[in-house]
């Protein structure tokens, strides 16, 4: 007996908080969030309700760190394609929109947060429109950047190509031979290619850019720490790369990134490691003042990893 309990404690002391996420996603896409209950989460992580509420003081805190869990790995995915490439490139885009759409549907985003919105908690409704905002602001975002020549119609752009790709996708999920994502994501976008210059062409505008891009930020946007430190390593490391090959930090650089960046997502980082790394980083004159190398800092700071002189 005495076995049998030392042994169930040791398993309950080897889930960590991520476990707790996927086994909690899953339950969330198979079930929906109302049909979820916190006891057929503890069943499916065997862990006790009092190790629960060590990470999460409701279901609801438990939802919004499952979503931002899930989002992230998503917003990781879709903007790896973009580092170190032209943010003009239109196949690019489509193929972020891909990404997109694809996470949508694996994961049945629309109908969970359908689901979660009949909810009674304002915190969570609250957070929802944050997460919807936040796409449409990216959207809005890689619009502006692949094409400045139609700044001043951008926000119509940016509704026109949300609610086609939604639109399209709904009756693609229905169809014996639903096309693929790839292809859905071309059509839209080619779309809304053709309608931007007849827009302009017309001076027909429904949206001021400023009015549009303030309303989209002004419920606040949700912190993805990791996926900036992502976007980060990679422009700093675009703009190491570009040092001559003779340069005797290059290479260092390279791998004190790579090193920082694995260490600062595994599960168990080592602070003092990673602060060492950054002191090192901090002190080759090549990059040393420059903008990419300050985001860089600034990045990791917010996860809790400063060089070892700065460190609180």
């Amino acid at each position: 007996m005495w076995c049998i309990m030392l042994a169930e404690r040791m398993i309950m002391m080897q889930v960590k908080k991520s476990d707790i996420l996927i086994t909690a996603l899953r339950l969330f896409i198979e079930q929906g969030y109302h049909a979820t209950s916190i006891q057929d989460i503890l069943d499916k992580t065997n862990i006790s309700r009092g190790t629960f509420y060590k990470h999460f003081q409701t279901k609801g805190e438990l939802f919004r760190d499952v979503l931002v869990y899930s989002e992230e790995k998503m917003y990781v995915d879709r903007d790896q394609l973009l580092v170190g490439q032209d943010e003009t490139n239109k196949d690019i885009f489509i193929r972020q929109l891909e990404v997109m759409m694809n996470y949508r549907i694996e994961k049945k985003v629309d109908a969970l947060l359908m689901d979660a919105l009949v909810s009674n908690d304002n915190e969570i409704i609250a957070f929802l429109k944050q997460i919807r905002q936040q796409w449409a602001y990216w959207f809005f975002t890689r619009m502006k950047q692949i094409y400045p020549e139609y700044r001043d119609y951008i926000a119509d752009a940016t509704i026109f190509l949300t609610g086609i790709l939604h639109n399209a996708n709904e009756i693609n999920n229905v169809q014996i031979q639903p096309k693929p994502m790839i292809e859905i994501c071309n059509y839209c976008f080619s779309l809304v290619d053709e309608v931007l210059s007849l827009l302009k062409h017309k001076r027909l505008r429904l949206f001021n850019i400023e009015d549009f891009e303030q309303s989209l930020l002004s419920i606040g946007q949700v912190d993805f720490p990791y996926n900036d430190l992502m976007l980060s390593t990679g422009n700093l490391k675009k703009l190491i790369e570009k040092l001559p090959a003779n340069n005797d930090n290059r290479q260092h650089a390279l791998d004190l990134l790579q090193f920082v960046q694995n260490e600062a997502m595994s599960e168990n980082p080592r602070k003092a490691v990673i602060s060492s790394c950054l002191k090192s980083l901090m002190n080759i004159k090549s990059i040393m003042n420059t903008d990419e190398l300050v985001i860089y800092m600034n990045t990791l700071k917010k996860l809790g990893f400063y060089p070892v002189d700065l460190n609180p």
